[in-house]
């Protein structure tokens, strides 16, 4: 016979297990998975700098018609931004900043509506002081004159084979979308961008 002490001690540890339980912390949620990207580190001489990676989009606005009537291979034109680029909060390239493209072929319109086609690519934006390459290429066909030769052949006869296809161009306003060339620094102390890795001389270099 179990004495009306016996259970005390053993009732009392069976009722306080579950409250032993219910104090335990809860198990740490497992982590999710994550891609960790690494980018290149701010120099040691400008650890505030920000960095503007490779292909970042600059939208980009033609100011002036570019065609194949005026333009040959080598030819510059001017851009200007259309919208901020911003990098943590920081606008690095300014709407109205100015760009350069370059004509890069041309082919004229000719007889028998032929149409022009005219071929570009961006060169760089100027931010401050600084120049910041940009890769993105454009190519521009006119429309054939078939209609229009038809028209002729049936109003002049053969002479109708001299309508000409339209023009190759870039009009004025034509959006043209271009890209950082490659990983830069900005300074957001100074307002401007670090010269490109290749021009920084290391540090301690005389």
């Amino acid at each position: 016979m179990i004495g009306k002490y016996g259970l005390g001690p053993a009732l009392a540890a069976v009722l306080a297990a579950p409250l032993q339980a219910q104090s335990l912390p809860a198990p740490a949620p497992a982590a999710e998975p994550q891609l960790v990207v690494a980018a290149p580190a701010a120099p040691v001489d400008h650890p505030g700098a920000l960095l503007v990676p490779k292909d970042t989009m600059v939208r980009l606005m033609v100011l002036n018609e570019v065609n194949t009537h005026d333009s040959k291979p080598g030819s510059r034109f001017v851009l200007r931004v259309d919208e901020n680029v911003t990098v943590g909060g920081t606008v690095v390239i300014p709407v109205g900043a100015r760009a350069w493209g370059e004509v890069t072929s041309v082919k004229e319109n000719g007889a028998v509506g032929k149409a022009g086609v005219i071929g570009a690519r961006l060169l760089h934006v100027d931010v401050g002081t600084a120049q910041v390459a940009l890769s993105g290429e454009e190519r521009s066909k006119g429309n054939k004159g078939g209609d229009r030769v038809v028209l002729a052949m049936a109003g002049f006869g053969l002479f109708g084979l001299l309508a000409r296809g339209s023009q190759g161009k870039l009009k004025a306003g034509f959006i043209f979308n271009g890209y950082v060339a490659e990983d830069r620094l900005f300074d957001p102390a100074a307002g401007t961008f670090l010269p490109p890795e290749a021009e920084r001389a290391p540090a301690g270099a005389q």
